[in-house]
């Protein structure tokens, strides 16, 4: 125990450049440790507000998590932490690292005037070192992909009567691109001050993590790598590996580039108590730390999924009743809540595409019910087409209503529908489906029976059993010579109407 101080300055020296803040590179928590700490995108406990805070965006329950490890006589190494995380506002932590001396011997020198010579040695008392970081820390998701984190630290040093202190920012991102793999990026100290007895800088440094878990989450793997600045470039890599759900083992090593330290660790986890310890060999010897994590209410996850649940239920019940506004404020604050739910941010971009054109759409009335029944099928997306036979139903009865016009044409775009609907060309009591028909009867002059059929079909989607639209498109069949097709629809025209005489003529010719 008593070689780890030794060990550890000449391997924060060796990482950081013998600048100041070195003994924040030590590690904190004895799992990370016992993996090498390569721990900057595995970081899933509450030690993530000291390796990144972006990470702690990981944890669904309130944890706090305390190290200490005994260096030698009168040194210790103590690390404390304590996780939040809230259903819509992200995860904070606040933390703080120490490393403490104490028992040093102060003496005073008196020197001759010539000052060659020492007159006179006293013993003053005693003297303590502190170097000391508190730490506030935030993560929250962007989507559901990445996360982002930043931690305000303030590092005091104190030497006997000698003060100095420094403020710092770091900033961090995790990107998790799938189930098993996730990278992060991290800039320590992107913004310092220093007061004080002190001339020195924090320096800027650049960090990179990938973690990996195989096995759902058995075996993990982790490696790091950080450039500080004005010194060499510093690797970690390590694993845990779970034997059961209460039990892991744990490896890793530290290189600047060099090899610098092997390490290897155990954690056993009861309830919501975790006990780990890693050990540390490296040149001069071995060092061993300890950490406690507990573990605190409910999954913070469940009880925001209830609470995002609780939001679209009462957005969804504006929604159905057609106060659209309403809904998208609702929709909104959702996905505010949770801002990497897919399905939550379609329906806000689908909707918030329709209330461009009809804000609302409320009443019994028969337009606003068609309105909202097409808005409600565009929204959920399953059955565009469905969408635009409604609108254009709903446009049907209301053929002034440009704003209606606007958002079926928008519809029928999404659905690749190749002729969009416009507004009725002629005398003012036209309607859709007058357009419509005149449409198709002018195909049927023009010899274009192909669109004459379609256009019979437009009108069909809206009024399944329009007499005049399915004659023309009997009519369009037999001059195509389908015989068959035209004999077809215009027996169901004859079944709608027994007293159409010009179909039964036409039928007469097809026997």
């Amino acid at each position: 125990m008593g070689l780890f101080i030794a060990f550890s300055a000449a391997s924060a020296l060796a990482q950081s450049g013998g600048q100041p803040g070195a003994f924040m590179s030590y590690g904190a928590g004895a799992r990370s440790l016992g993996m090498g700490g390569a721990f900057f995108a595995v970081a899933d406990d509450a030690s993530a507000s000291y390796w990144n805070p972006a990470a702690l965006t990981l944890l669904e329950r309130k944890e706090f998590t305390a190290m200490q490890a005994t260096l030698f006589e009168d040194t210790t190494l103590n690390f404390f932490t304590y996780a939040h995380p809230t259903t819509t506002k992200g995860t904070w932590a606040i933390s703080m690292t120490q490393l403490k001396s104490v028992g040093f011997e102060k003496i005073s020198i008196t020197a001759n005037p010539a000052g060659d010579e020492i007159v006179d040695i006293k013993t003053e008392g005693s003297f303590d070192s502190v170097e000391q970081a508190m730490a506030f820390s935030w993560g929250r998701d962007v989507s559901d992909k990445l996360a982002f984190g930043v931690m305000a630290k303030n590092i005091t040093r104190s030497l006997d009567t000698s003060v100095d202190s420094f403020k710092a920012i770091d900033i961090a991102m995790l990107q998790k691109f799938s189930k098993t793999y996730r990278a992060a990026i991290g800039i320590q100290n992107v913004f310092s001050m220093a007061s004080g007895d002190t001339d020195d800088k924090l320096p800027l440094t650049i960090k990179f993590g990938q973690a990996l878990s195989l096995f759902k989450g058995a075996l993990v793997f982790g490696f790091d790598i950080a450039k500080p600045q004005n010194s060499a470039t510093n690797w970690r890599f390590g694993g845990e590996y779970w034997l059961m759900y209460w039990s892991a083992l744990r490896f890793g090593v530290m290189g600047t580039p060099a090899i610098q330290e092997a390490d290897f660790g155990l954690g056993i986890k009861y309830k919501n108590l975790g006990f780990d310890i890693s050990q540390g060999v490296h040149a001069l010897g071995s060092t061993t730390r300890f950490s406690v994590t507990l573990r605190m209410g409910q999954s913070n996850k469940s009880k925001h999924d209830r609470e995002v649940r609780e939001i679209v239920r009462q957005a969804l019940q504006y929604f159905k009743s057609g106060y659209f506004t309403r809904a998208m404020e609702k929709l909104r604050s959702a996905m505010d809540a949770d801002p990497g739910n897919a399905e939550i941010r379609r329906m806000v971009t689908r909707l918030q595409g329709a209330i461009d054109y009809v804000p609302d759409a409320t009443g019994g009335e028969e337009v606003p019910t068609l309105t909202r029944r097409g808005i409600i099928a565009y929204v959920d997306g399953k059955d565009l087409r469905a969408s635009v036979n409604v609108l254009r139903h709903a446009f049907n009865k209301d053929p002034k209503n440009d704003r209606l016009l606007s958002l079926l044409n928008m519809v029928e775009k999404e659905a690749n529908v190749s002729e969009l609907t416009r507004k009725p060309e002629g005398p003012e009591i036209f309607t859709y489906i007058d357009q419509r028909t005149y449409d198709a009867r002018q195909s049927i002059y023009d010899g274009k029976y192909d669109l004459a059929m379609k256009r019979a079909q437009d009108i069909l989607d809206l009024e399944p059993n329009n007499e005049t639209a399915l004659e023309i498109m009997g009519s369009a069949f037999y001059l195509m010579d389908q015989k068959e097709k035209a004999k077809v629809i215009w027996e169901r025209v004859v079944e709608i109407n027994p007293n159409n005489s010009i179909v039964k003529n036409f039928l007469k010719q097809v026997r």
